[in-house]
């Protein structure tokens, strides 16, 4: 599902396909409050593809959910199923909502 990728970011920066969208992740040793679901992932970019450039993001969480967190149920999946990966545990979208 996901490949460590190098890159200039701290952490660990991860790539991979989830329900044929692309997903880039920032992932951390440690839980942060920063983290989506307070876990270890600070950076969450979902694309339409792998080759979509910057500007295409569907969803982009950097410490915090860009317009919010996503209303879209595909793309909470996405999200939900890549939080279950690093973190082995659910989103709480009323807790995201609120932050």
């Amino acid at each position: 599902m996901f490949r460590k990728q190098g890159g200039l970011w701290a952490g660990e920066r991860y790539v991979g396909e989830v329900d044929g969208y692309y997903v880039e992740v920032q992932v951390f040793d440690e839980p942060s409050s920063y983290g989506i679901a307070e876990g270890r992932i600070s950076r969450l970019y979902i694309y339409p593809e792998r080759s979509a450039g910057f500007h295409r993001r569907l969803i982009s969480y950097e410490r915090g959910w860009d317009g919010g967190p996503p209303r879209d149920p595909q793309m909470r999946r996405v999200v939900e199923k890549t939080v279950a990966y690093f973190d082995r545990k659910q989103v709480d979208w009323v807790f995201e909502e609120r932050r």
